[in-house]
């Protein structure tokens, strides 16, 4: 068979192929670019800016190609040398979906190259899964997925907070590095740079001493730090250039930097008996030579260090009470008695890594209105919305001219069943605040009981003040409120955690945005028997169940995600199948977790009567018939 036969035989199998423009070029693109014995096994559209190929505006148009050898971009006008990168070659690639495009970046030796995609989510998907099948998962950021429904997945979300967090930590290493580095010919001391860093190590033993159980994240920068400081520890070198090579870690060297853990763990602790433990005496020189010459060196590498012991011990994101009073200790021993009176290094570092994990995606107000506006039912919270949105304006446009104004809250009571949008509305909202200039950031911090109610006195408060920190000019979003009240007799932590929230909303009025969530007549009732709440909850959103229409649309969003399609017996199936239930509903029926769990449910029927056909079409494979809905029995356990 000739190539270019064999080519576009290849190319009839894949799906995206039927959607890219200008094939005619493009095959004959291929045909000179494709070896005999390879296969392409995916390609993508979109616009393309890399090392051989510069354009102006978004880049150039052409296919990004998955074959099973190599990456490769090639131009729909046939102009241009391609771009080729080889897998092995890849140190990684970070997936970036907005609602109207898929942003792929990839870094490698030759630079970063960015293919930016207009097609409809499931098109992406597909390739991006191939892409991670060649590279491997620890290569691959799959970053801010979106869909019209609530992520069931949570897992997702944390991951995506874990590389987040690691990357922070990655520009704080390189951060103390460069502070570190300075100090290479420091007045003339050949011997000052090794104090310096025994002075670091040692702040690491007394770092880690506070922690019972060391996370990989601690381990992870206290190793990305002392690779480069104790270069002499360390065989390969090319491995510590690459590490800080790009902005981002390469988490394809995550294992590479782990192994050398253990090395550094026993220099760590020789240092507990090597340094002083009443001062640290790279610091103390500095200070002195301060006081002679007038300068600041101290003050420069003191925050250093405390942000570095930070770092350690707040690596995974949390700190216990007892690692909080060795921070405190540790802060005492790197400033001494004179410590600044005020305390911004913690402060700065708690809002870096919140910020790292937020979506910092600026959006216009219309643009935010459109996609609440087009989310599946909920006319009612769409109109209360809107309302909102047109009494900020004129409040706003009263006090510029001068005119009296009425205040009013911010803060808000959502009630309803589960699975009606109400996390997702939450989290709209925050950003509508953000464009109306209430609020600064308009991040959301989702949190429950559970995250803010401790077992034991006073432990309560420090876990409310850490969620409220974290949800600093934002919104602080509480699932099911109304467990925070009394629970009967004995005591109960729940109404120690009411009362540092409303404190803490009284403190920060203009910095945070409180809204409760849960059933209607359970958040009444909690919201009446509390003056404190009532008087602070005034704005009340009530979120509907969502009729049988409404529910089958969110399906048909489940469904062309997943690239199947219903044909017309079982789509009045399913209707009929949701309606019967829909009738029967209580307050916990769930809503677009029901979905979730129907969808999940059709394909796994579906797959259990397609196993055994042959050949497996396209058609096949994504279609759903009547035989693939569950009858009433099915949900019979």
């Amino acid at each position: 068979m000739p190539l270019q036969d064999k080519i576009e035989s290849q190319l009839g199998t894949i799906s995206n192929w039927l959607h890219v423009s200008f094939k005619k070029n493009l095959i004959q693109g291929l045909n000179q670019l494709v070896e005999d014995e390879e296969r392409i096994e995916d390609v993508l559209e979109g616009f393309y800016r890399g090392d051989r190929i510069a354009a102006s505006g978004s880049g150039a148009p052409g296919i990004l190609c998955v074959t099973d050898r190599r990456l490769f971009f090639l131009q729909s006008g046939g102009g241009g040398l391609p771009e080729v990168i080889e897998y092995e070659s890849v140190e990684s690639v970070a997936a970036k979906r907005t609602d109207s495009s898929v942003k792929i970046t990839l870094v490698h030796p030759g630079g970063t190259s960015i293919l930016t995609s207009t097609k409809r989510g499931s098109q992406a998907q597909s390739f991006i899964d191939n892409l991670r099948a060649k590279i491997g998962e620890d290569r691959l950021d799959d970053q801010d997925q979106r869909s019209n429904s609530r992520r069931a997945d949570k897992g997702s979300s944390n991951q995506e907070k874990k590389i987040s967090n690691l990357n922070f930590l990655h520009n704080e290493a390189r951060k103390i590095i460069l502070a570190v580095n300075q100090y290479k010919q420091f007045n003339n001391e050949p011997a000052f740079l090794q104090q310096l860093i025994d002075d670091l190590v040692f702040l690491t033993y007394r770092s880690l001493t506070a922690k019972k159980e060391l996370p990989e994240e601690s381990k992870l920068f206290v190793s990305m730090v002392l690779m480069y400081l104790r270069q002499r520890l360390v065989k390969d070198r090319e491995l510590v250039l690459d590490i800080f090579r790009y902005e981002t870690l390469p988490l394809h060297h995550r294992k590479e930097m782990l192994k050398y853990w253990d090395l550094f763990y026993n220099e760590i602790l020789k240092s507990r008996n090597a340094v002083s433990q009443h001062s640290l005496k790279a610091l103390q020189y500095l200070k002195l030579y301060d006081q002679r010459q007038d300068t600041a060196h101290f003050d420069k590498m003191a925050s250093s260090f405390y942000n570095y012991s930070q770092c350690v011990i707040k690596a995974d994101g949390s700190m216990t009470r007892a690692e909080g009073e060795e921070l405190k200790k540790i802060r005492k021993l790197v400033y001494g008695e004179d410590e600044p009176v005020a305390e911004e290094a913690e402060e700065t570092v708690v809002k870096k890594k919140v910020a790292i994990a937020r979506e910092e995606e600026e959006e216009s107000l219309e643009t935010v209105m459109e996609r609440i506006n087009g989310l599946i039912g909920m006319r009612r919270v769409k109109e209360q919305i809107s309302t909102f949105v047109n009494l900020i304006k004129v409040h706003e446009e009263r006090h510029r001219r001068g005119f009296p104004v009425t205040p009013f809250s911010k803060h808000a009571v959502f009630y309803g069943p589960p699975g009606t949008g109400k996390t997702t509305i939450a989290r709209h909202l925050g950003k509508v605040y953000k464009c109306l200039g209430l609020l600064e950031s308009g991040h959301m911090v989702e949190t429950d009981r559970a995250g803010l109610v401790a077992g034991y006195v006073g432990q309560t408060a420090i876990k409310v003040d850490e969620v409220v920190q974290e949800a600093l000019d934002g919104v602080l979003f509480i699932d099911e409120a109304y467990t925070l009240g009394s629970r009967g007799a004995g005591k109960d932590f729940g109404q120690e955690a009411i009362d540092t929230l409303l404190k803490r909303m009284e403190d920060f009025r203009d910095r945070l945005v409180v809204i409760v969530a849960g059933y209607p007549d359970e958040m009444n009732e909690f919201i009446d028997t509390n003056p404190g709440l009532k008087s602070r909850f005034s704005r009340y959103f009530y979120f509907d169940h969502y009729e049988p229409e409404e529910l089958l649309q969110i399906f048909n969003v489940f469904s062309e995600n997943a690239s199947f399609t219903l044909t017309v017996p079982a789509r009045k199936e399913l209707l009929a199948l949701i309606t019967a239930f829909w009738k029967q509903r209580d307050k916990s029926f769930g809503n677009g977790r029901f979905i979730r769990n129907v969808f999940e449910m059709i394909v796994e029927k579906q797959a259990n009567r397609i196993s055994s056909i042959t050949p497996l079409t396209d058609e096949v494979l994504c279609s759903i018939t009547k035989y693939d809905i569950p009858t009433r029995r099915d949900f019979m356990h």
